[in-house]
């Protein structure tokens, strides 16, 4: 059993994953005002990088912890229907770039002890048939200190 009541840690997570990414001037300077949001409205310019998150409990007997996972779901409307993916594969690749094994400083009481890029998916065309759609998967390891 943990230590103390449980904490989530998602929030201070996604919080310094997008400083991280808007701190990169390569990737913030790709997306369409800066934007790496939460949830963003259907008629935000693109390209844009949406964050969501699950987590599950990494609690031992006398430490508390999570596991978080996070897909950074990175949104493109290329001006053109041709199946244009170079700057969306970009924007992933810098992603990756920016985070994987990344020393994330995040809110006391937390700890992010490792974060590391997972997997990629993408780019793939939305039912759309005009949205770019791509995703890059994260796994983070955060003592609740």
């Amino acid at each position: 059993m943990a230590a103390s009541p449980p904490l989530d840690a998602s929030r201070a997570l996604m919080a310094a994953v997008r400083a991280a990414l808007l701190a990169d001037s390569a990737l913030s300077g790709l997306l369409a005002g800066h934007k790496v949001l939460n949830q963003a409205p259907s008629s935000h310019a693109t390209p844009y990088i949406s964050i969501t998150d699950r987590s599950s409990d990494w609690s031992t007997a006398t430490e508390d912890g999570q596991e978080i996972a996070l897909d950074l779901n990175v949104w493109h409307q290329p001006a053109s229907q041709t199946p244009e993916t170079g700057a969306i594969r970009t924007i992933m690749a810098l992603c990756r770039q920016a985070l994987h094994t990344a020393p994330l400083s995040i809110e006391a009481p937390y700890h992010c002890v490792q974060i590391r890029v997972e997997n990629e998916i993408g780019p793939y065309r939305d039912p759309d048939g005009a949205t770019l759609h791509g995703v890059v998967s994260l796994r983070a390891l955060v003592d609740h200190t």
